[in-house]
């Protein structure tokens, strides 16, 4: 008799909720192909995610037999090349995943990372490439690498008897995943092979607490691991796993153990397999669909946070915003969100659209751009010139952002080293919790304020803390005094939200072209550093080599006083002086004032004063010990 089972249907949510669900034959097992189609199609309403407990067949004796190890948790850790610019679709092949990138890249959009979503695998969850999606799957990783992109994979625990994919372009398959059996008749699946309802069909949750279950689960993950991915992007099919206990081979433990058991060690096995550079993608704090708010992966297993499955518009935003938020107040360091919400439906209530909005989308741009993580990632496979209203006006501001985003990757990933030592973590909001509603204002590092625009209107009031104030906006205005409400703040302009900088900041950049409105292409090969010099010393770890460098500013009556430390590639300073430089001194020693910008361009070392005459730029070639440098009249 064939077996049948409610699975849920999430309409056009996909993902997460079960409004509906349908009833498939579970058909022979898979094997390896995934353009089949299951029979038997019967829909069905209000499903639930209950456990199906009808009784499994006898699978057999188990016959894998593989050593055990213990595989070490490592240190947290972030490498620089995650703070780069993600992009990410939900349906897609070889050929799509280079026209992706590409598409990006041709119009001068950096991209650091491209994740390939659900369905990549033959099965869910196989961890082999679809042949007919990626038939060369080596070669589309070893050319991505060759682009400087790198390549995350979507991932969940679970190993489905039955399977689907309801998005537009999907793929169907036939019967049980390959690995399906082996992994019952072993008892590798926690509440003893029970199977639950997801979103990709229906399966049982591999058991984390038994070691031969993690080698078994472990030695299927050496195929694309081999193959040189970079991560897993982890997503929350333990929800599905239901109750507040589970039966596992070390006996019952709380679901949050399980939970936090799974990111774990997809992270421990991934970083062993692949060195210090690997990453899994986790969410932090995150309340999605029918599910309570909580944390999943710990933070210490967190190497990449995003909160996501929010609804494209001002509701989504602020759900975001909350949820990030709530992370790095649990000190959480590498956070952020899809960019322009991933839904276009309304989570609560799956039947409704939510359109596309260019300013909502442009102003979650901006947010995007000023957090930890960024990555694009929507149901409706959007890229910024193929969005459906000012798709120019859209690309443009997507790249200045990126732009930006990647400018920051020196400061941010300094910062996250800096935090994982016990340091603050990156994201610090402004107020107490009950005050973040309708605010949601907060501090990226020591450097930014960040003020983000909620509403379609432009306007909002904003809580600016005690000290001097920068507009990043209008970096030739004075400074102002902070401690006090702006009210109603207009940023019409849909590009801008308002940012500001703190007196004292320093902030390395990578900075390659004129895009940010200063700098030129000969920042390329070298480390740009904005110095906003207070009356009070700061100092700012650079992590530019194999240790922390400081560098540190101070201001005086009529000078400007700076430490930098040791630096493996030529320093640009770009200092804030609103006398006017007359004198630059480094090392004690007078260095050349260059009278233009061409012939500072070309100099191994000297100065330069922009025609505002409030920025002093300062070219130092590589060193291995600090140098001061003094700005004088």
């Amino acid at each position: 008799m064939r077996a049948r089972t409610l699975l849920p249907i999430v309409f056009a949510a996909l993902g997460c909720s079960n409004t509906a669900a349908v009833a498939v034959d579970a058909g022979p097992p898979d094997t390896g192909r995934a353009d089949a189609a299951p029979t038997d199609i019967v829909v069905a309403s209000d499903a639930g995610v209950e456990a199906d407990v009808e009784a499994l067949p006898d699978a057999g004796a188990c016959t894998y037999d593989a050593a055990v190890e213990d595989v070490p948790v490592p240190p947290i850790h972030t490498p620089r090349w995650a703070f780069e610019p993600w992009i990410s679709k939900d349906i897609s092949t070889t050929a799509d995943t280079y026209a992706f990138v590409d598409g990006f890249r041709e119009r001068d959009i950096p991209v650091g990372a491209v994740v390939l979503d659900s369905p990549w695998e033959t099965h869910y969850n196989t961890f082999q490439p679809s042949p007919t999606r990626y038939p060369d799957f080596d070669r589309l990783v070893t050319d991505l690498h060759t682009r400087n992109v790198r390549i995350v994979l979507w991932m969940t625990q679970m190993v489905n008897q039955s399977g689907y994919d309801l998005e537009t372009g999907g793929d169907l398959y036939m019967g049980p995943a390959a690995n399906f059996a082996e992994g019952l008749r072993c008892q590798f699946y926690v509440n003893d092979g029970q199977l639950y309802t997801w979103w990709k069909g229906r399966g049982a949750g591999v058991d984390f607490f038994n070691p031969r279950a993690r080698a078994w689960w472990h030695e299927q993950q050496n195929r694309v691991l081999d193959a040189g991915i970079d991560g897993w992007k982890l997503d929350f099919g333990e929800s599905y796993v239901t109750g507040n206990t589970v039966r596992t081979a070390a006996g019952d433990r709380a679901h949050q153990e399980y939970s936090e058991a799974y990111y774990r060690d997809f992270l421990a096995y991934g970083v062993q397999r692949r060195g210090r550079e690997f990453v899994t993608m986790v969410r932090p704090w995150d309340e999605s669909y029918q599910f309570p708010g909580r944390f999943f992966a710990r933070r210490e297993h967190a190497p990449v946070a995003w909160v996501g499955d929010n609804r494209r518009d001002w509701i989504g935003l602020e759900d975001a915003l909350d949820h990030m938020f709530r992370s790095a107040a649990a000190g959480y360091v590498m956070i952020g969100s899809d960019v322009g919400g991933y839904l276009d439906r309304d989570d609560r209530n799956l039947m409704t659209e939510i359109p596309f909005d260019a300013v909502n989308f442009a102003r979650w741009t901006a947010v995007g751009a000023m957090s930890p993580f960024m990555q694009l990632h929507g149901r409706g496979n959007l890229t910024p010139w193929t969005v459906p209203e000012r798709a120019e006006e859209i690309t443009n501001i997507y790249r200045y952002y990126s732009k930006l985003h990647h400018a920051l990757v020196p400061y941010l990933y300094a910062l996250a080293e800096e935090a994982y030592a016990g340091g603050p973590p990156i994201v610090q909001p402004f107020g107490d919790m009950v005050n973040w509603p309708r605010n949601y204002t907060y501090r990226l590092g020591p450097a930014f304020l960040v003020a983000p625009i909620l509403d379609a209107t432009g306007r909002r009031n904003i809580s600016i803390p005690t000290g001097a104030w920068y507009s990043w906006w209008n970096q030739d205005a004075p400074s102002f005094a902070g401690g006090r409400v702006i009210e109603d703040q207009e940023y019409t302009n849909i590009q801008q939200i308002p940012i500001w900088v703190r007196s004292g900041a320093i902030i390395p950049l990578n900075l390659e072209d004129a895009s940010l409105g200063f700098g030129n292409a000969s920042g390329r090969g070298a480390l740009t550093i904005l110095i906003y010099p207070d009356t009070s010393m700061t100092t700012f770890n650079l992590h530019e080599g194999a240790t922390p460098s400081p560098v540190t500013a101070l201001r005086g009556l009529d000078s400007a006083t700076l430490s930098i430390g040791p630096v493996a590639t030529p320093v640009l300073l770009r200092v804030r002086f609103d006398p006017g430089a007359r004198a630059v001194s480094v090392d004690n020693a007078r260095v050349t004032r260059h009278d233009t910008r061409e012939a500072f361009d070309a100099a191994t070392e000297g100065f330069w004063v922009e025609a505002s005459t409030r920025w002093v730029w300062v070219k130092l070639a590589p060193s291995t010990a600090t140098r001061p440098v003094r700005i004088g009249l």
